[in-house]
């Protein structure tokens, strides 16, 4: 039997914000101004992803300069052209990206049952702009800028530990990022729920304590262990 958390930490970027749609999107607007119909947008958005995670394991650097350094990799290695223009562009739009459409009323409901803190790889200035459009007051909120380190460093946990003085048993994990998130936040011992919003497969031999598809069913997860 599980006891409800004092506190819940949530990934942001693919598990609250739709990361990958808003990217697709963004990459598929810089094609159709090429009139390049030749491309895979969900393809190019996966080979981003890929470099991005190279990047957030090397020496911190502000994820501003990330998103600039990693689109002009992704577009050279697909053979794209793009300008300065593009890139300032792709960097500076992360804070519009919007939410998933169950993220918002699943916040508010989840915030009566506990503390709900953010452990997310970015920037103070971006994620203060995320926050507004998730109209959501987190109890804390941990930027890599904040921990130095990016996911899966520990740093994040740790500090969001720290600052919500908090053991690690009273304290629930969520995201949809299994190598960012899972993995590492299961290598600490938090409770851990994969929101694997993509129905992909687990990439990896660790198991999560919880699996759902959205937050929406974390809802009624949290409601049936606070009814029983």
């Amino acid at each position: 039997m599980y006891a409800l958390p004092k506190a819940m930490t949530f990934d942001c970027y693919g598990t609250l914000i739709d990361w990958e749609g808003e990217i697709q999107r963004f990459f598929a607007q810089r094609l159709a101004t090429m009139q390049r119909t030749d491309i895979d947008v969900r393809a190019l958005q996966r080979h981003w992803e890929a470099v991005q995670f190279i990047y957030v394991q090397a020496a911190y650097q502000s994820y501003h300069q990330i998103l600039r350094t990693t689109m002009k990799i992704a577009f050279e290695d697909f053979k794209l052209p793009y300008s300065e223009e593009d890139v300032e562009l792709f960097a500076s739009s992360m804070g519009q990206w919007k939410p998933f459409p169950d993220t918002c009323a699943s916040l508010r409901t989840l915030q009566k049952y506990m503390k709900l803190a953010l452990i997310t790889n970015t920037d103070d200035a971006i994620i203060a702009q995320t926050e507004k459009q998730l109209g959501i007051t987190f109890d804390d909120i941990i930027t890599a800028e904040q921990a130095k380190a990016y996911k899966p460093s520990y740093a994040g946990y740790r500090l969001a530990r720290q600052r919500l003085g908090l053991e690690v048993k009273d304290i629930w994990h969520a995201g949809f990022g299994f190598k960012y998130d899972i993995i590492p936040a299961h290598e600490l011992g938090y409770t851990t729920i994969w929101i694997n919003r993509q129905g992909e497969a687990r990439p990896a031999d660790v198991k999560e304590t919880f699996l759902v598809g959205d937050m929406a069913t974390l809802v009624h997860l949290i409601k049936g262990i606070a009814a029983g």
